[in-house]
């Protein structure tokens, strides 16, 4: 039986790919038609990395905004970019981020979930830049803070299912009381499976999925049908455990 639903934060409760277009645009200069999609995902998929390379010492910030946003676009064997223009970016982004708002719908699932789960959030990165966009989501409405878990917090990141582990001892719940909410199969996905959770992949990017190893539980493709399976599952009919 569920009893709590968990959700990761970045390209899940918010469209984190819009303020990295929009950041992006100016620097690149692209037809509006271009597809930044692998860029995007490349960006994201180095940021643990990329943080790691600055907290040990072995990048500044302004190597680490210059190197990450390169490999990024060497994925669409775009022209790297100048440095003045990598910390352009950093900032553009950084402020797009300071206006991001929930996707359609999930206030009034959360508002609703909240009655029946415990909620809560397992994200990767620096606990108090994920607390912030926590904050500006206003996801503290719904969630406690002792029910959000960062990687920079539990010393573990995704993908390693350990830290799924370690938000079932936050919550006292077995793993099999437990369901994740994320868009990143590989992350998210395959993740909290080998930890022994549900997953539903909230695959709003439409990609295929890698490998048929771990299935997720269920799959949605867009705001509205996410919204629709949370939904679903306030009308589920709890029992005794």
């Amino acid at each position: 039986m569920i009893k709590a639903v968990v959700f990761d934060v970045d390209d899940t409760l918010y469209d984190q790919k819009a303020p990295f277009v929009a950041a992006l645009a100016p620097i690149v200069q692209l037809p509006s038609s271009f597809d930044l999609t692998p860029t995007f995902q490349a960006y994201r998929r180095q940021s643990a990395q990329a943080y790691a390379q600055v907290a040990t010492g072995n990048w500044s910030t302004t190597e680490m905004a210059v190197r990450r946003l390169n490999a990024a676009l060497h994925v669409q064997d775009l022209p790297p970019v100048t440095p003045e223009a990598a910390l352009a970016f950093q900032e553009a982004y950084c402020a797009g981020l300071k206006e991001i708002k929930l996707f359609p719908g999930l206030a009034t699932a959360l508002e609703q979930l909240k009655e029946r789960y415990q909620l809560g959030i397992i994200t990767n990165g620096h606990t108090e830049h994920q607390l912030a966009k926590v904050m500006r989501l206003k996801m503290h409405q719904w969630i406690d803070r002792d029910a959000i878990l960062t990687s920079e917090e539990a010393g573990i990141a995704k993908p390693n299912p350990e830290i799924f582990t370690a938000m079932n001892r936050r919550l006292n719940l077995r793993a099999s009381e437990s369901v994740y909410v994320g868009d990143c199969y590989s992350m998210d996905v395959r993740a909290a499976k080998q930890a022994g959770w549900q997953a539903f992949w909230f695959n709003h990017r439409n990609f295929e999925m890698p490998d048929g190893d771990w299935i997720p539980d269920q799959t949605v493709e867009n705001p509205a049908e996410l919204q629709d399976l949370l939904l679903a599952l306030t009308t589920l009919t709890h029992q005794p455990s």
